[in-house]
């Protein structure tokens, strides 16, 4: 028996539908902040999480906890070639080199990180509005991320994509994490963040709730029926090779450019359609 302290305000997912609108841009790093240096212990003891997202982080209004530590691995595990292939997860959190079959790393952990960072900043769960199936795993592997619904400060925007980069390599380790996130903390007022902050916070002022009506309400969404945010056992094949976009460290105010974003664009409609024929026939690239 494990016994731990109760999260009176449940998963961060509920603490955000819940408390989002009150939330400072302090609040969301003091979140990140906790979140990072879990994820920097768990790594410190040589353990890889392999499936971090917002329902397996408990909040008490407080402190941020990472939980469900049942699919952890040592970081030097090698799979088997009966097991490998095998993914259990929840599909917007998984890195694309994952998706396609690649073992679990530490850098695969930081993916998922990157995108729990997305949520706490824009209040919405990513990929809401479109069907988990594989469509949305193609999409992922050639580039697509999801979109921020307000302004963010440069600084925040460029670090999430350090951790969505196609490339694990090219993501930040745990500790670089913990210590750019503790250090925007500790500046408080003194840092470039705040003025870019206050610069934000200016500009999202200015929009109007007509031209973007999740500006002040994160969690004003709808989800999709077939958006499935619970783990479950994912077989994809032949995905396509991991990759940004042209332009991913060019665009400076998104995690993906409007362009890039829009020439990906799913049309949920067609995904609709399309279910049917990809179970038919599984080993076809369907966006051809």
């Amino acid at each position: 028996m494990m016994v731990f302290k109760y999260a009176s305000a449940g998963s961060l997912r509920n603490y955000l539908d819940e408390n989002y609108n009150k939330l400072s841009w302090s609040d969301k790093l003091n979140c990140l902040c906790e979140i990072a240096d879990g994820l920097n212990f768990i790594h410190d003891y040589k353990i890889i999480h392999r499936d971090l997202h917002v329902s397996n982080i408990l909040h008490d209004y407080t402190n941020a906890s990472i939980t469900d530590m049942g699919l952890c691995i040592p970081a030097d595990y090698n799979a088997s070639e009966d097991t490998k292939n095998k993914i259990y997860g929840v599909l917007p959190y998984i890195a694309p080199e994952i998706l396609r079959g690649q073992n679990y790393t530490k850098a695969s952990d930081i993916y998922s990180f990157g995108i729990i960072m997305y949520e706490v900043i824009s209040g919405l769960p990513p990929y809401h509005d479109v069907s988990h199936n594989k469509n949305l795993a193609i999409k992922i592997c050639q580039g697509l991320r999801p979109r921020f619904n307000i302004k963010v400060p440069q600084l925040i925007v460029h670090l999430i994509k350090r951790c969505l980069d196609a490339r694990p390599l090219n993501r930040p380790s745990s500790e670089e994490l913990n210590e750019i996130l503790y250090l925007w903390k500790s500046l408080g007022n003194r840092s470039e963040l705040q003025e870019q902050i206050r610069k934000v916070n200016e500009a999202n002022e200015n929009v109007s709730i007509s031209s973007m009506p999740l500006i002040s309400l994160g969690i004003s969404y709808k989800t999709h029926s077939e958006a499935i945010y619970t783990s479950r056992l994912l077989d994809f094949n032949n995905l396509p090779e991991p990759k940004n976009s042209d332009d991913y460290y060019e665009c400076y105010d998104n995690i993906t450019s409007m362009e890039y974003s829009e020439s990906q664009q799913i049309d949920v409609s067609q995904l609709k359609i399309n279910e049917e024929w990809c179970k038919q026939i599984p080993e076809q690239n369907h966006d051809k």
